[in-house]
């Protein structure tokens, strides 16, 4: 179990021993402000002692979330700066991008992929008349042409 302050008198305070007996110490000998009923480790060195608070295990799942503290900040805001401009779209891959447009562009999917679903119906719908079709085949063109990032992403405006 370990020691325990167990008293707080005005120039020292009590620290209850694991065998019973009690030990004083001085207020300067601790690091930290005691109060009635904190565990102690309790180190001597020479004539004085020095007095750290004890760490506690706890296994209680309200315990253990007070000590977890998770910070995450999501600072994905869709912008993309390459060449030293910023814009402003959807990022996607550039390779899956490329393959749906240029394989299955003439229906849309490459627009579903990139989070455009009003023009993904929109190909979808006009698919018949090959029109979407030689839209989606210059629109691989371009995207090999784009820079992508270090993780092979680009920004894909509408």
């Amino acid at each position: 179990m370990g020691k325990k302050v167990i008293k707080l008198d005005f120039d020292d305070v009590v620290i209850a021993n694991e065998d019973g007996s009690t030990t004083r110490a001085l207020y300067e000998w601790f690091h930290f402000k005691p109060e009635v009923g904190d565990q102690v480790d309790v180190f001597e060195d020479g004539d004085e002692l020095i007095i750290h608070k004890a760490e506690q295990a706890t296994n209680t799942i309200d315990n253990l979330q007070d000590k977890i503290n998770i910070n995450i900040v999501n600072e994905n805001n869709n912008t993309q700066s390459v060449g030293g401009y910023v814009q402003h779209g959807r990022v996607v891959n550039k390779w899956i991008y490329f393959i749906l447009a240029f394989f299955l562009g003439w229906i849309g999917i490459h627009k579903f992929y990139s989070g455009f679903t009003g023009k993904g119906i929109m190909y979808l719908v006009f698919s018949w008349t090959a029109i979407p079709a030689v839209i989606a085949f210059f629109t691989s063109i371009m995207t090999l042409l784009k820079p992508a990032d270090q993780n092979g992403n680009i920004v894909v405006t509408s």
